[in-house]
């Protein structure tokens, strides 16, 4: 049943369940034994085999094991920021400079943005600086989930970080399959940006609800539970992290602001370092070069390791905690992180099983080489948010389908140059958009985790919002598609109608709530 419609079934009942339950964990294990059914002629037996050898798996591939481990070391140094007063002074900090609701959620935007070496420390960072502002600002968990999931892949994905030097190895071999010569793959990719519409789109997005609170939907719902009700989160709602509950009242004696500055800085200068070192060693001479090279799970593990020895350094350094209050400290911040890190290890098994199962292989198999180039960017696209929301990975899904898109659009048009810059922008923008969508990407997950917000939550109340900038982003494709128009043009159109619908569902969805 391997490449079949078939294929369809594992992730799809992950996902459906994941809505229907809002139980991650059953869903995610349901998924993965779907497949097993469907791999072992339904055998219930070879089935559980099967689903526990992908989990095993998962554990053990190297990769992997390294999130998993930068995870738990995170959560220690969370807890280290949180019982030694960090987060308390940043608050009392926070009082007397961000006086709003709108500062904050301009300020998170900002740092995300800023932020822009690597996805993941970027939801970390961003994360662990506004949790407790937002919680002082009454703004809902779900708000701030949206904020850092929305500033992590789409900014990564424009400056310079690991994954820019995936996404040139992707174009280069998208080029090597057209045969395609005489264009860099650096010139290449700064050509694609302008077509990378939803990341653009959507980071712009984020600003526009930041300074004007046009909230609509499930996320205006939840801002007004935070606004009138004093609730961040909603009744029943599980937190990925939940740091008050965890561990408890935090040292006040000394709550200084080095005690939250200090781990983040180590973090962050241990990471950057960690990505060229790693990349440096395995040789490149440019930049670029060392970023492609870069070992990006092993510099994350450096720099979380990094930022937990700070903390246990400034509570025996001050006197803050004993040794074995440090040593209670580290294990309790490990604890934080357990159901992230068991949510994680089922997507990574359920993405295993879609390869397992060829999905990638029956969604490609759909669009047809005699397509006209009016559809060839709105399918690629679609596709792309398909595979990739199925799947919860927008590199595997980049990897699958720019050796794909690039000769189909070279086959069509004899273009060479439009063929790399407009498909690798699509790609990379489908690519995202489905992996933003999909609860069962790591991505998505992390952004619950460091937001301390309720995974589904997250996940009801920012479809809304990606649906509005990809729709907008899939009709200018379509008129690129039509008449070649210039993507300047198309991102200037395109950001107008993205307010102008703002605007419009912000109006309805309080009438709605209104009557």
């Amino acid at each position: 049943m391997a490449g079949t419609i078939w294929s369809i079934l594992p992730p799809l009942v992950a996902i459906v369940l994941c809505f229907i339950t809002k139980n991650v964990l059953l869903s995610l294990f349901l998924g993965i034994f779907t497949g097993g059914l469907l791999l072992n002629s339904f055998n219930p037996l070879s089935a559980f085999g099967y689903s526990l050898d992908k989990i095993v798996g998962s554990v053990a591939d190297e990769w992997n094991a390294k999130l998993l481990l930068f995870n738990l070391i995170m959560g220690a140094g969370i807890a280290f920021i949180w019982k030694l007063g960090g987060s308390k002074a940043l608050a009392d900090w926070a009082k007397t400079k961000i006086k709003t609701r709108r500062s904050a959620t301009v300020w998170a935007w900002l740092l995300g943005v800023i932020v822009f070496f690597n996805d993941y420390i970027n939801a970390a960072i961003v994360g662990n600086v506004t949790r407790d502002i937002f919680e002082e600002h009454k703004i809902s968990k779900e708000k701030l989930s949206y904020i850092l999931d929305s500033t992590s892949a789409p900014v990564a994905t424009f400056f310079i970080s690991d994954w820019i030097a995936y996404q040139l190895g992707m174009i280069q071999k998208g080029m090597e399959s057209a045969n395609i010569t005489g264009i860099s793959p650096l010139s290449a990719f700064l050509g694609s940006i302008p077509f990378n519409l939803y990341c653009l789109f959507t980071v712009l997005f984020v600003g526009i609800i930041a300074i004007t609170s046009w909230d609509f939907g499930p996320m205006l719902k939840a801002e007004l539970r935070a606004q009138k009700e004093g609730k961040t989160k909603r009744d029943g709602a599980v937190p990925m992290l939940d740091v008050d509950f965890e561990l408890g009242k935090p040292i006040e004696t000394k709550p200084m602001i080095l005690t939250f500055v200090l781990p983040i800085v180590a973090l962050i200068g241990v990471t950057i370092w960690g990505f060229y070192y790693t990349g440096a060693k395995a040789g490149g001479a440019t930049l670029i070069e060392k970023l492609g090279n870069a070992d990006a799970a092993t510099a994350l593990l450096w720099g979380a390791f990094a930022m937990m020895l700070t903390g246990i350094a400034i509570a025996i350094g001050f006197k803050l905690m004993t040794i074995s209050e440090t040593m209670k400290t580290v294990l309790d911040g490990f604890k934080l992180m357990l159901l992230a890190c068991a949510i994680l290890v089922l997507a990574w098994s359920i993405g295993s099983v879609t390869k397992d199962v060829d999905l990638s292989g029956y969604v490609v198999s759909l669009v047809k080489e005699d397509s006209s180039f009016f559809l060839i960017p709105p399918i690629i696209f679609i596709i792309g948010a398909l595979v990739s929301f199925a799947t919860g990975t927008s590199w595997g899904t980049m990897a699958i389908l720019t050796p794909i898109a690039i000769p189909i659009a070279y086959k069509v048009t004899g273009d060479a140059w439009l063929s790399v810059t407009s498909m690798a922008g699509v790609v990379f923008a489908g690519s995202i958009f489905g992996d933003h969508c999909s609860p069962i990407s790591d991505t998505t997950v992390l952004s619950s985790i460091f937001s301390g917000s309720d995974h589904m939550d997250h996940v009801n109340t920012q479809i809304p919002y990606a649906l509005l900038t990809a729709f907008v982003a899939l009709l200018m494709y379509f008129v690129y598609g039509a008449f070649r128009t210039s993507p300047f043009i198309l991102i200037t159109v395109g950001l107008v109608l993205v307010i102008l619908l703002a605007r419009v569902l912000n109006r309805y969805s309080i009438k709605r709530i209104d009557s």
